[in-house]
């Protein structure tokens, strides 16, 4: 090929390292719909009706991925467990595929760390925009990834994020969150409960992480960046 397109930079990384001519490779982010994910109400309260969510008060987690070990869901429940045990009070949204009731290893890590009413599993959805609206803090417990869609979409939504230091997400998250090494249940959590305090404590704070946030998408990630990228490539085809 005369040129080779890349999402991410991990992802550069680990084909030049495979043999890929790092000189054909061009990094192009994804780009995100903003009219689409964006900060918006409609719905919300809806879905926190069908949920059961009723106490506004009360935070609210998600991570929206597959259920899959890549994404690590097992750290990330026991990650909650620790801040159960702190004696906070929240929900935790797992949406995706996979993250439903019949799904018996993941509903004996919820019993083990005492988590049958802290989350609730969704399965698979198609209103990601709305569950990005009603989350306030988005994490990602992956154990692994190239360039983690669901923080750019939370964080266009003017969610918070949580994430592990995997793929891009580091780059994706700057500083308007949170990044911890992968596999650390201790660190996962401890990042948490600095999001929580923020969130519970610091309103002022938090309102402008919210902006900050939906900014660093708004610079980086739309979508119409990206299409200016690919026409880039394409006219150096000619």
């Amino acid at each position: 090929p005369k040129h080779i397109v890349s999402c991410s930079d991990k992802g550069v990384d680990i084909h030049t390292s495979l043999g890929y001519a790092e000189k054909k490779i061009f990094v192009i982010h994804n780009g995100y719909d903003l009219n689409e994910f964006m900060p918006n109400l409609k719905g919300v309260a809806l879905l926190r009706e069908q949920l059961g969510i009723s106490k506004k008060d009360t935070v609210v987690f998600g991570m929206v991925a597959r259920f899959d070990p890549q994404k690590d869901h097992e750290n990330l429940v026991a990650a909650l467990g620790l801040v159960r045990k702190l004696g906070y009070n929240f929900r935790c949204l797992l949406v995706g595929r996979g993250l439903s009731a019949d799904n018996s290893e993941l509903k004996e890590w919820i019993k083990r760390y005492r988590l049958d009413t802290h989350v609730i599993l969704t399965g698979q959805r198609t209103d990601i925009p709305v569950v990005m609206n009603l989350i306030d803090i988005h994490i990602l417990s992956s154990s692994g990834e190239a360039f983690p869609n669901v923080l750019c979409e939370a964080m266009a939504c003017g969610t918070p994020c949580v994430t592990t230091d995997v793929g891009d997400a580091a780059e994706i998250v700057g500083k308007t969150g949170w990044v911890v090494p992968a596999g650390s249940a201790e660190a996962l959590s401890g990042a948490i409960v600095k999001a929580m305090n923020e969130f519970y404590y610091e309103p002022g704070n938090w309102i402008k992480r919210r902006q900050s946030v939906r900014e660093r998408i708004k610079d980086n990630y739309g979508i119409e960046q990206m299409v200016k990228k690919y026409s880039q490539v394409w006219q150096c085809l000619c």
